[in-house]
C-alpha cells in the first residue's frame, strides 16, 4: 500500500443490544471506512464477547471484506475451555491476530489466575492481546476489575506478548498507570478508543510515550469514529507522529499483512 491509509485499531461488529448504540453489519461498516480512508480494521467479535463460541462469523467477515477486517477471538476466565477451543481453532486462519479480554465484563479482576491460560496461548502462537483498560469509576464501579496496574502482572511475565491498552485506561489515575506501563515494557501499547474526551489528549499522550506506541481506534458502532479522527488530525503532533498513529503502529502491533 503505497497512498496514506488509516488502521481502526479498535472497533467492533453487531449485536450490539447492550449498549447504546444501533445493530451494524459488515456492509455498513466497510462504508464507514471508505467515507474515511480507513483501510484496515481490527474488529472484537461480539458475537464470541456475548455469546461465546467460535470465530466463524469473524473469519466471513475477513473474506467477505476482501481481508480488510481483521479479528479478534474473546478469553472470557469462567468458561475457559470453551474459549481455549475457538481459539484453537482459529489459529492459522486468515485474518486472526489476537486475544480480547474484558475484565468487567467476565467480573474477574485482570490479575486474577483464570487469565493465565490466554497469556500462554498468546505467548505460544505470537498473537497480540487487546483488553478493556480504565480508571477507578464511581459512576461505573464495574470498571475496577481493569484498571491499569492489574495487568502488570502479566506483562512482566509475558514480556515477549505484545499487549494493548484499550482505550489508553481511561481518564486520570488510569491513564497514569498505561503511562508508566509504556515506558517500561517495549510491547505495550495504548489505543484512544471510546469516550476518553480529554483536552489535549493526543499531544499529552505523544509528550508522554514514545509515537509508535499509540494507536488509532475508534469503538465504532458505539462512538462516531469522526471524533477520535478529528482529534488526531487537528493535534499538533508531527505528521510523522500521525502516521504512526494513524497507521503504522497497528500494522507492527497486531503483524497485520
Amino acid at each position: 500500500m503505497t497512498q496514506p491509509f488509516i488502521i481502526d485499531a479498535h472497533l467492533h461488529d453487531n449485536l450490539m443490544g447492550l449498549f447504546i448504540a444501533e445493530p451494524t453489519g459488515l456492509d455498513a461498516m466497510l462504508r464507514m471506512m471508505d467515507r474515511l480512508n480507513v483501510r484496515l480494521a481490527v474488529c472484537t467479535s461480539q458475537e464470541a464477547l456475548v455469546l461465546g463460541g467460535g470465530l466463524a462469523s469473524a473469519r466471513r467477515a475477513f473474506e467477505q471484506s476482501d481481508g480488510r477486517v481483521y479479528y479478534l477471538g474473546v478469553f472470557d476466565p469462567n468458561h475457559p475451555a470453551e474459549c481455549l477451543r475457538a481459539l484453537r481453532e482459529a489459529v492459522g486462519w486468515p485474518g486472526f491476530v489476537g486475544i480480547k479480554l474484558h475484565p468487567p465484563f467476565h467480573t474477574t479482576m485482570a490479575d486474577h489466575p483464570g487469565y493465565r491460560p490466554a497469556w500462554d496461548f498468546a505467548a505460544e502462537h505470537g498473537l497480540t492481546i487487546l483488553t478493556h483498560s480504565w480508571s477507578l469509576s464511581d459512576y461505573n464501579p464495574a470498571q475496577r476489575f481493569a484498571t491499569p496496574e492489574r495487568f502488570e502482572c502479566y506483562i512482566r511475565e509475558f514480556q515477549q506478548v505484545r499487549f494493548v491498552f484499550g482505550h489508553a485506561g481511561g481518564r486520570g489515575t488510569g491513564r497514569a498507570h498505561v503511562v508508566r506501563l509504556a515506558n517500561l515494557y517495549p510491547r505495550v501499547y495504548l489505543d484512544i478508543a471510546g469516550d476518553i474526551y480529554c483536552r489535549g489528549l493526543i499531544e499529552d499522550l505523544a509528550a508522554s510515550v514514545p509515537a509508535d506506541r499509540i494507536l488509532f481506534g475508534t469503538d465504532y458502532p458505539m462512538m462516531d469514529p469522526r471524533s477520535n479522527l478529528t482529534r488526531v488530525l487537528l493535534s499538533p503532533v508531527s505528521t510523522e507522529a500521525k502516521r504512526l498513529i494513524l497507521a503504522d503502529n497497528a500494522m507492527r502491533a497486531y503483524q497485520l499483512a
